[in-house]
């Protein structure tokens, strides 16, 4: 039985969309319990899969109105819990740098100073804070996108079908280069771009020189405005 504090399967509106394509979700569940019960405890980011799928619980996918789309999970599992970039409310060292780019860029755009790193309610206001890949072993380098790539690119899929206007965040190589492999081609929908906020330099505008959050607010417009404050 799945409680409501219980995150390690999709909510039901999710997995129809994810399954429409024929994509295996029962087989993606496997493999996920299989990485946590073989894995010493602090060696997985989320640091139980009782999180792993958070993102969709808290935005159901008729409410989603933008989708940031990072990489994957912070590399100190107890800064994790489901929520791209996001940190809980339980941690309690100092904040990742990526965060601080973003709530820097935040600033500088539409003057907003954060007070807390849970994200929790931007995901609330229809904000889905998604990443590549949903789990991270401690030590890699990169996404695990053998066991993630295609479940996002069936998440984004569904999300490029709905007809309303959503703004889409892709920040860094591997957000852009899953989200053409759907592709993005919905009229309704805009895409911005920038680099990851980790990187110091890119080939895409960084959030410090072309932060997205002010544009992304005049893209929906006043009926779907999106309120950044936290």
């Amino acid at each position: 039985m799945i409680t409501q504090s219980d995150c390690s399967r999709l909510p039901d509106d999710w997995a129809v969309a994810v399954a429409d394509n024929g994509f295996d979700l029962m087989q993606l569940y496997d493999v996920v319990d299989d990485i946590y019960a073989t894995s010493s405890p602090g060696q997985v980011s989320p640091p139980t899969g009782r999180d792993v799928f958070r993102a969709f619980h808290l935005t159901p996918l008729d409410a989603v109105r933008a989708v940031i789309v990072g990489e994957d999970p912070y590399p100190i599992p107890d800064q994790a819990h489901g929520l791209a970039f996001s940190t809980p409310t339980s941690y309690t060292g100092s904040r990742p740098k990526s965060l601080g780019r973003i709530f820097g860029g935040l600033r500088r755009d539409v003057g907003i100073a954060p007070t807390q790193d849970d994200l929790t309610p931007w995901a609330r206001r229809g904000i889905l804070l998604l990443n590549v890949a949903l789990t991270h072993g401690v030590g890699d380098t990169e996404p695990d996108l053998a066991t993630w790539e295609q479940f996002t690119v069936e998440v984004l899929r569904a999300i490029n079908s709905q007809p309303k206007r959503i703004a889409w965040l892709l920040w860094g190589g591997f957000a852009n280069d899953v989200a053409d492999l759907v592709p993005l081609n919905n009229p309704l929908h805009r895409r911005f771009a920038n680099a990851h906020p980790r990187a110091g330099r890119a080939d895409r505008p960084t959030l410090a020189k072309s932060p997205p959050f002010g544009k992304v607010s005049a893209f929906l417009g006043s009926k779907a405005r999106v309120d950044w404050d936290l």
